[in-house]
This record gives C-alpha cells, sequence and structure tokens, in this order.
C-alpha cells in the first residue's frame, strides 16, 4: 500500500467560482470532466490547486487533446491568446499577454469552449473563460463542434 509523504498534503480542491473536481458533461458525442487538487508543500509560504482536463470522445472511447480540435493548432492557439482575455468576466486576465499559453486544460460546453488559463496562486491559480463556439468555428476540423456539443 503506497504511503503518504509527509512532506505534503493533498485534497480536493476548488477554484474561485466554485469550479471543483467532477463529471462536466455526458453527452452523445463526448464525456468530459476536470480535476482540481489543493495541495501545499511542508514549509511552501503558501498552498496551490493544481487542475487538468480530459475529455473523451464516445464512439472510440479515446481521449480528445486540445490539438486534436483544430485545422492549424498554431493558428488556433494564436487566436485565443488574442480573444481569451476580453472574454474574461473576471477581469484577472485583463492587461494581461498570453504569450505562451497552449490551453490544454479545456472543456466543451453548451456555449462553447471554456479554457483554464494559469495565473499566480494570488489571483486565483486558474482562471476559466468560455469562448463562444461562432468565435472559433472556422478553426475547429470539421465535425469537431458537433461531436463535442452532440447530446
Amino acid at each position: 500500500m503506497p504511503q503518504n509523504d509527509p512532506e505534503t498534503d493533498a485534497s480536493d480542491g476548488e477554484l474561485p467560482g466554485g469550479d471543483r473536481s467532477g463529471v462536466t458533461r455526458i453527452g452523445a458525442g463526448a464525456v468530459a470532466g476536470r480535476l482540481v487538487v489543493f495541495w501545499y508543500g511542508h514549509g511552501a509560504a503558501h498552498p496551490n490547486h493544481s487542475m487538468g482536463t480530459v475529455v473523451i470522445a464516445t464512439k472510440t472511447a479515446t481521449p480528445v487533446t486540445v490539438d486534436d480540435l483544430y485545422r492549424d493548432p498554431a493558428a488556433a492557439r494564436s487566436r485565443l491568446r488574442t480573444i481569451v482575455p476580453p472574454l474574461d468576466s473576471s477581469l484577472r486576465l485583463q492587461d494581461r499577454k498570453l504569450e505562451t499559453e497552449t490551453f490544454a486544460n479545456w472543456l466543451p460546453t453548451a456555449q462553447g469552449l471554456e479554457v483554464y488559463v494559469w495565473v499566480a496562486h494570488v489571483i486565483g491559480d486558474y482562471v476559466p473563460v468560455t469562448v463562444p463556439w461562432e468565435r472559433i468555428a472556422d478553426l475547429l476540423k470539421p465535425g469537431v463542434e458537433q461531436m463535442l456539443r452532440a447530446d
């Protein structure tokens, strides 16, 4: 049986706005979920949250990665870096340049693609932003939006 590391404590976490671990979507085309972990190391100045998302295509039972979504992943990341900060209703991304953000943590929603942008712990660890489907529809591979939104 694995032993707990006495130097680190971890438990289920919650992001600002109430996002916690759990299944976020069960649809005909995809199943999705989010894992939020609250942790701190012995002697650390403050605790942190880590998170990850997973999206599984129901027809193939395989993961759908962020790069599986787009015709040109580099062009998609470039556009998202521009359009995501103004869509942030919390204003935590206001005046931030997302030069290296890869948008690897994402979930499909009825309204659009929800992305989680990493920020410093002092402003919440992650900022969820929903990008409306119509803002990225031209970037998506054929059939991706329909698969992710299928009920």
